[in-house]
Formats: C-alpha cells, sequence, structure tokens
C-alpha cells in the first residue's frame, strides 16, 4: 500500500485530470488515458438510469454499517470507518447491468484486456459511499491485488481497468477521488507518491472517471458535516486472472441467466478460453466450459 514517497516523475505530472464529453471518440479518450492514466467522462449514465440506481440501492446504503468488517488494521484503515461499502451489485440492483455492459468502459477494455489474453470478466462492482468526516485514502493503484505486474513498472501489460461512477456530485469536499495523473509512467512503481501531487475527480452525477489499474490514486477526504459521496466502482480484469470479487457466490443464477449473454461471462458463469492465445482453458467443470451446467 501507500508509502506517501514522492515520485521520481512528480514534477511531470499534470495539473488537472482533462474531462471529456460522453459523444467524444474512443480514440482521443484512448489517448488520454494513455498519457495521463485517468479522464472524467460526462454523462455516462444517463438521468434516469441515475435515478433508478439510486433508488435500488438506497436500501442496501442504509442497511450496511460504515467500516470494515475485518480486525485487521491495514483493511480497517484502508476502507475507513466512516465509509459503508459493499459488492454482489447485480443482486440488488437490475440496473447495474448498464453500468456492467456499458459500451464505453467494454470498447476500453477490449482495447486495454484483450491483446493479452482471450477474455476479460468483472474484477468488481463496488458500491463506495464517503461518510462526513473519513479521511483521505492510503493512495495505491489497483493492480497491486496481482503484485507479480509491479516489477515490470510501465512496461507491465494492463490488467485491470476501472470506472468510478458518480452517483451524486462529487465535489472536493465531499471526497471527490484523488488521482496523480502520470504516475502510470512512473518507473518505480514501488513508489506510491504523496497526497500534495494528487487532483481531485471533481464531476457532476452520472459521469464517471475512467483510470488505469497503473495509475496512483484513493478516495478524497469528506470535509462535509452531514454529505455522503456515492460512488460506483466498475473494472474488469484479464480472463486468467483471479477477480477481487467472487461474482458467483454472491449472484445466483436465477438472476444471472436473465441477463444479456455477455453478463453471464463477465459474473463468472462461463469459462475461460485464451483463443487466439496459447494458454489453457480455465474455471471449468469436468473439463467443460462452465456455462454448459446453466444452460
Amino acid at each position: 500500500m501507500a508509502s506517501n514517497v514522492v515520485g521520481p516523475k512528480a514534477e511531470a505530472s499534470r495539473a488537472v485530470l482533462t474531462t471529456v464529453s460522453r459523444n467524444t471518440r474512443m480514440d482521443e479518450i484512448l489517448a488520454i488515458i494513455e498519457r495521463d492514466g485517468g479522464v472524467i467522462v460526462e454523462d455516462m449514465i444517463d438521468p434516469e438510469t441515475l435515478r433508478r440506481l439510486n433508488a435500488e440501492l438506497d436500501e442496501s446504503i442504509a442497511s450496511t454499517p460504515p467500516g470494515s468488517r475485518t480486525d485487521e488494521l491495514l483493511w480497517k484503515t484502508f476502507h475507513g470507518q466512516r465509509t459503508v461499502r459493499f459488492t454482489r451489485i447485480a443482486a440488488r440492483s437490475k440496473t447495474f447491468v448498464e453500468l456492467l455492459l456499458h459500451p464505453t468502459m467494454l470498447a476500453w477494455a477490449d482495447h486495454a484486456l484483450l491483446p493479452s489474453c482471450g477474455s476479460y470478466w468483472l474484477n468488481t462492482g463496488q458500491m463506495m459511499v464517503i461518510g462526513p468526516g473519513e479521511p483521505s485514502q492510503m493512495l495505491h493503484r489497483d493492480n497491486a491485488n496481482w503484485p507479480f505486474f509491479s516489477q515490470f513498472g510501465p512496461k507491465a501489460p494492463e490488467v485491470t481497468v476501472s470506472c468510478m461512477f458518480a452517483l451524486n456530485d462529487f465535489t472536493d469536499e465531499v471526497g471527490a477521488t484523488r488521482v496523480i495523473p502520470g504516475s502510470h509512467l512512473w518507473p518505480d512503481y514501488n513508489v506510491d507518491g504523496h497526497q500534495s501531487q494528487t487532483v481531485g475527480a471533481v464531476m457532476k452525477a452520472g459521469s464517471g472517471l475512467m483510470y488505469s489499474g497503473r495509475v496512483i490514486h484513493g478516495a478524497g477526504a469528506n470535509r462535509t458535516a452531514d454529505q455522503f459521496r456515492r460512488g460506483l466502482h466498475v473494472s474488469y480484469v484479464l480472463g486468467w486472472l483471479t477477480p477481487e470479487e467472487a461474482s458467483p457466490l454472491g449472484v445466483p443464477w436465477e438472476i444471472v441467466r436473465k441477463l444479456p449473454k455477455k453478463a453471464h461471462r463477465l459474473l463468472g458463469y462461463e469459462s475461460y478460453d485464451p483463443a487466439p492465445h496459447y494458454g489453457g482453458r480455465l474455471w471449468l467443470v469436468d473439463f467443460e466450459d462452465a456455462a454448459k451446467i446453466y444452460r
């Protein structure tokens, strides 16, 4: 996790995160991510979808206690004691599939992940509601979940891509995600940077912060007395890596079977086939595709 050591290229970090409209060409979005490590895309969620998402998640937000369910100090600190976190979003919200299959996110995942594998799947769909008084989260890179890749620094392949969807307005005061633009290009991935190098992903509700698994980031501090920041994180990971969330254990087939076929693989109800790349088939049942059990 974060060492709060200033990165060797701190002086080269951009002062702001670039914000683009939802109609921006995909090649332009990809170019910004490759340059900065992340980009804010406005209006990724339309107002009606946003309304349904918030309504469907209200009960889970109200009934989930803040803080970590572990006694380990590292995770208690990382998760925050005033932040409500939960997964299994596909089981809690019918509307979530629209984010799971968001065309902009899928286009980015196809570009970033498919060149090195046959497919990808959901790493995690995670609600993060930051409460008043929560300090800033320790800075980190998401690809540190698979630490083997850290040794390669910026030469490592992209293994995970993410989007933080704003379900209400993200301001610096309420805890907008903090990012160090350009940190995905630092030569030493053992360096995690310092809060003074970060910029806030300030954006309106419905917007999304699309960011590389290699860029340094963390939740911002909520300095308000009575406001909550609602963020919904969606990330994909290479199909031959273990995801953060065990989706088939949290989202039953009775729900998944009603979703589009693309969602079946993303949620772990189909096996991994590396074709056209080399490698073995994974996530099998009696050497067969898991999908055969559920169809």
